[in-house]
C-alpha cells in the first residue's frame, strides 16, 4: 500500500469534525440519465456533535464505518452503526446520520447517482435493513483508494471509470448480502438451479423442489431471495423466456409448440408473461429480431 492510501487505515480523535478527503465531480451533461456516476465522495473524521440533517437530496448516500459508532435513520429506521458495517441511505426521503458522542466514528463515503438509483437500492435490500456488514473489508477499503484516486485525477474517462467502479461496489454489497466475500451459492442451491434448469418445462412445485435436496418449501424459498434476490416462481419463468427467446429465433415452430416446450400451459400464457417481461409480443419481438423480409413461420 503507498502513501496515497495509507491515510484510509488512520482515525483519529479531535475536538471538531474533520474532513480528511473531500472529493466533487459533475458528471457529463444527460450522463445520470444513462449511467452511474459519483457526485462526491470522501473521509470523515467526526467530533462529538457531528449530525447531518435532511428532508431529502439527490442520488444516494453510501457510508462505511471504519472505527467509533454513529446512528442512520433512513426509511423510518434507526440504525446503530459499527465499525465494518455499510448503510445505504435513502435520500430522496428525510434521513439523518450522526456520530456516537462517547465514541464518534470515522467514515467512508460516497454519493451514488444515474438512472434510478433508489430502484438499484431497492433490489439489493428488498424489504431489508439497508445495513451490511462487510466481510471482506480489505477489498471495500481498496475501492475506496481507487475510487478517491480517479476523483482526484481527472483523467479522461472519468465518467466510465466512475460507473465501472459504481458497478463494481454493487457486486461488492451484492456478495455482503449472500454473507460471502467471493461469488458463488450454497451447494443445495446450486443443485435446485441446475436441476430446474435441466428440466424447464418441468412444474417445479415446492414438493419437486423439496425433493431435490430435502429442504423445506421455506427453506428453499429463503436461499432463492438471499442469493439470487427472487423467489423460485420468477426465477423458473425468466429461464423459460429466455430458452423461448432461443427458440423464436433458431427454429421455425410455431409459438403454440415453443410455449409448450418451455412449459407455458398454452400460447396465451406464454404471450402475456413474455409481453409483461419484454415489452412486446413473441410474434413482434420474433418479426424485430429477424429483420423484415426474412421469411418464417409465425
Amino acid at each position: 500500500m503507498d502513501k496515497r492510501g495509507a491515510f484510509l487505515y488512520k482515525t483519529r480523535m479531535l475536538g471538531e469534525t474533520s474532513f480528511v478527503e473531500s472529493l466533487y465531480y459533475v458528471p457529463e451533461a444527460g450522463w445520470t440519465h444513462c449511467a452511474f456516476s459519483i457526485l462526491r465522495a470522501g473521509k470523515v473524521v467526526a467530533a462529538a456533535d457531528y449530525r447531518v440533517v435532511r428532508a431529502s437530496h439527490a442520488g444516494q448516500d453510501v457510508l462505511y464505518c471504519l472505527s467509533g459508532a454513529g446512528v442512520v435513520e433512513t426509511l423510518g429506521q434507526r440504525l446503530e452503526v459499527r465499525p465494518g458495517q455499510l448503510v445505504w441511505i435513502a435520500n430522496e426521503w428525510p434521513h439523518a446520520h450522526l456520530a456516537d458522542p462517547r465514541a464518534p466514528w470515522t467514515l467512508l463515503w460516497f454519493r451514488l447517482d444515474g438512472p434510478n438509483p433508489a430502484a438499484v437500492r431497492e433490489k439489493l435490500f428488498g424489504n431489508a435493513t439497508p445495513r451490511v456488514a462487510i466481510l471482506d473489508g480489505a477489498n471495500i477499503l481498496s475501492w475506496f483508494e481507487r475510487l478517491f484516486s480517479v476523483m482526484r485525477g481527472r483523467q479522461l474517462g472519468v465518467d466510465l471509470r466512475l460507473n465501472c467502479l459504481a458497478s463494481e461496489f454493487l457486486t461488492i454489497i451484492d456478495q455482503a448480502r449472500a454473507g460471502s466475500a467471493a461469488p458463488g451459492m450454497p451447494a443445495a442451491l446450486a443443485l435446485i438451479v441446475a436441476a430446474m434448469h435441466a428440466d424447464l418445462n418441468r412444474p417445479w412445485g415446492a414438493d419437486e423442489l423439496s425433493a431435490v435436496t430435502n429442504l423445506s418449501a421455506s427453506q428453499t424459498r429463503r436461499l432463492f431471495r438471499k442469493h439470487l434476490r427472487t423467489s423460485p416462481r420468477q426465477w423458473l419463468l425468466r429461464e423459460r423466456l429466455m430458452q423461448a427467446q432461443s427458440l423464436i429465433i433458431h427454429n421455425n415452430e410455431p409459438l403454440a409448440g415453443i410455449a409448450e416446450k418451455c412449459g407455458f400451459c398454452d400460447v396465451y400464457h406464454f404471450s402475456r408473461e413474455f409481453k409483461r417481461s419484454i415489452g412486446v409480443s413473441p410474434a413482434a419481438w420474433r418479426r424485430s429480431e429477424l429483420g423484415a423480409g426474412v421469411g418464417r413461420r409465425r
